[in-house]
């Protein structure tokens, strides 16, 4: 195959319209640059407003298509304002991936109920009510696709951080059920599990050697780098996984197996 001819190759996700929840920074950040690379339109759906106008400027900079909406994904009119504003600018919507979430951290024992509400509102609730918004554009066209970002936490526990594994492993359940419910309109659901990455997150808890000591535990040798999330969520959000539905599918360096 030449140069050239490969620059002519169809994009993944060409002609598509995405929403990335939390796509100011980190995972969520670098799934948006991926699939307005691959040729999607990307909302970026952010309650910092800031971050969100810097990732659109990065995209335009670039040439591709993205759109700064603040959004507050735990508060149904933020995210009922953020979906009429995809449709007004796109005219559709074909892929939502829910990434938006938060982990402080905090034992049981000492842990506000406030904490905990403010956690499952951002991380479960949120992606209720995203794709809640979102299934009513997606079902006359019978196609489309929802991502949700769950956790390895979700799957093994964590420590400090019952509220983050509680909502994550509540995204896998809510993941089945949705793809239960929409695989007769052709609508595949499925899950995204990122083991420890680079991002702010986990640098706001731990040291570089404790980083370091993780990452040489994990098989691969290393913790995880945003960008390594992107194709797997390119290829859940394609037409490659155009049979795939209610999978979880753990990114993590053999961390989990």
């Amino acid at each position: 195959m030449t140069a050239g001819s490969a620059g002519r190759l169809k994009k993944r996700l060409e002609g598509r319209v995405a929403i990335v929840s939390g796509a100011g920074q980190g995972i969520g950040r670098a799934l948006a640059l991926g699939f307005a690379r691959e040729g999607a339109s990307v909302v970026i759906a952010e309650i910092d407003e800031g971050n969100a106008l810097r990732v659109e400027s990065e995209l335009k900079a670039s040439r591709l298509r993205g759109l700064a909406a603040r959004t507050d994904v735990s508060d149904e009119a933020s995210v009922g304002a953020m979906v009429q504003r995809c449709l007004d600018e796109f005219g559709r919507i074909d892929i939502l991936v829910n990434n938006a979430g938060i982990y402080p951290v905090s034992s049981v024992e000492e842990m506000a109920e406030e904490e905990w509400d403010r956690v499952v509102g951002t991380n479960l609730i949120g992606a209720f009510l995203c794709s809640r918004a979102v299934v009513s554009e997606m079902l006359p066209r019978r196609r489309g696709r929802i991502i949700n970002v769950s956790s390895g936490r979700g799957v093994q526990g964590a420590k400090d951080g019952a509220h983050y594994a509680a909502t994550k492993a509540g995204l896998i359940g809510f993941t089945k059920a949705l793809a239960l419910e929409l695989a007769p309109q052709g609508i595949t659901v499925n899950a995204l599990c990122p083991g420890i990455t680079d991002t702010a997150q986990p640098r706001g808890h731990r040291t570089e050697e404790e980083l370091y000591t993780r990452g040489r535990d994990i098989p691969l040798g290393r913790i995880g780098q945003p960008e390594d999330h992107v194709g797997p969520a390119v290829f859940l959000a394609s037409d490659a996984a155009r049979f795939v539905t209610g999978q979880v599918l753990l990114v993590n360096g053999g961390a989990i197996m």
